[in-house]
């Protein structure tokens, strides 16, 4: 099936354009040529009926039903055309200026009408007339008057109106089509310059924007919509590159240990006891790509949302002695100590597997970066309809400008430090994800020097 609609929206407009006004202007010209109509027979009635009052006082009932007409006194009274009939419908006397035309004899309707009666007839010869009946008291006797006159003028004019108008709306629609073509060229101008700019960016100008000529009007609405996910798009690209080039540069480093490790191992020939410590280290480091490949793999799954999350009620008096006994073997080997706060019953609905995540994550750095024969508090309160657990270590604080990119994937405060303690930079991201992806909130108050305090909120129950 082949399609007669126009694909470019401007010619679209342009046709809808067109045909809009071509709509209103015949409407127009209809009710105007009606009302012209209307106007030029209402004009004829006036004239018949003013024919009836000079005719009225034309005759003079001579005797019986026999008149006299004192046509002198009228100077057109041979192009008037009337006739007189009795009350016994009788024709007393026919005026017929034209020849070739006869009216029909009075039908019931003008015989029992009352008042003036108006009635449109055709001749036989084709001729258009307006006839206007009556009664008429003449000297205490009635008389059946008929005026008539000729109707064939006002059409002659309304064809004058007509071709008129046939002649001025095909110009005026092509004078609109063109002007609405020249406008909707105007309005979708803007549309160009987005479309040829955006035709342009590509990831490698990714901060290029598209133009906004008028940010009052939709077009300008839309430029600034695109241009706010153009910056979406390129914060995302960015924090793509940076992803990859971290997580590569993370892989690369125990990858070069261990290839290292192998080949000073090739180059010696020691005893078993040298090869059993080559061998451990190659582990050591297997162990800690093992554990990034992990989170990288639950990272990937959870920007994929293809973690499931299985809400249940969750007591975090007795999950917080959980979690923390089961970490505190690393807490032990730095003789740290972990305490517990808790002083009422806390229930809230959360995943218990993410919520043990985050916590073991934060727990870790706590333990990491607190020093030896140092305290670790973990508490866990409601406050103002919210559940909070808190884990508050004694390191070396996290300074201000610091604290708004912890929780970004690979980031580290000391890069260096991190690294020999075994950090990757994605524990803090992923126990932030695993606590948003339930509702709640991880954030942390910290002061160079005096530590740091993380909290985990949640809705509680």
């Amino acid at each position: 099936v082949v399609s007669f609609i126009p694909k470019n929206v401007r010619t679209r407009l342009t046709l809808w354009f067109a045909v809009v006004i071509s709509a209103i202007l015949l409407a127009y010209s209809a009710l105007l040529i009606s009302l012209v109509y209307v106007n030029l027979r209402n004009n004829l009635d006036d004239r018949l009926q003013q024919d009836y009052e000079i005719v009225e006082d034309m005759i003079t009932v001579v005797s019986g039903d026999s008149v006299k007409i004192d046509y002198d006194e009228d100077p057109y009274f041979y192009e008037r055309w009337f006739q007189l009939w009795s009350i016994k419908w009788k024709l007393i006397y026919d005026n017929k200026p034209f020849t070739s035309k006869s009216l029909p004899q009075i039908t019931k309707s003008e015989k029992k009408s009352e008042g003036f009666n108006f009635e449109d007839f055709k001749l036989k010869n084709g001729v258009r007339v307006r006839i206007l009946s009556g009664k008429m008291n003449l000297e205490g006797k009635w008389f059946f008057i008929r005026l008539i006159r000729n109707e064939d003028r006002i059409f002659e004019e309304l064809y004058g109106y007509l071709r008129l108008m046939l002649i001025a709306l095909p110009i005026a629609v092509l004078i609109a089509a063109f002007g609405g073509f020249f406008l909707t060229g105007k309005l979708l101008s803007p549309i160009d310059k987005m479309v040829s700019k955006a035709g342009k960016i590509s990831e490698e100008n990714l901060k290029e924007r598209l133009p906004v000529v008028n940010p009052e009007d939709e077009l300008g609405n839309l430029a600034l919509v695109f241009n706010e996910m153009l910056n979406r798009l390129e914060k995302s690209f960015e924090r793509l590159k940076q992803f990859t080039s971290d997580a590569a540069h993370e892989l690369r480093t125990p990858l070069t240990a261990i290839r290292s490790i192998g080949e000073v191992a090739l180059q010696n020939h020691k005893d078993a006891k040298y090869y059993r410590e080559i061998i451990g280290s190659i582990l050591e480091e297997n162990n800690r790509l093992t554990h990034l490949v992990d989170n990288l793999l639950f990272l990937s799954r959870a920007d994929a949302r293809r973690i499931s999350k299985n809400l249940t009620l969750v007591n975090l008096n007795s999950f917080v002695r959980e979690t923390v006994e089961f970490i505190q073997p690393l807490a032990e080997e730095k003789n740290q100590t972990v305490i517990i706060e808790s002083s009422e019953v806390i229930s809230v609905k959360a995943d218990s597997a993410l919520l043990k995540q985050a916590l073991l994550n934060l727990l870790d750095n706590a333990i990491k970066y607190s020093p030896n024969d140092s305290q670790i508090t973990v508490s866990a309160k409601t406050e103002n309809g919210s559940a909070i657990i808190e884990v508050k270590d004694n390191g070396p604080g996290i300074s201000t400008e610091h604290i708004e990119k912890i929780f970004e994937r690979f980031y580290r405060i000391d890069k260096g430090r991190s690294r020999k303690m075994g950090g990757s930079g994605l524990g803090l991201a992923i126990a932030s994800w695993a606590i948003k992806s339930q509702g709640g909130k991880l954030i942390v108050e910290s002061e160079v020097g005096k530590g740091s305090i993380f909290k985990i909120i949640l809705r509680s129950v």
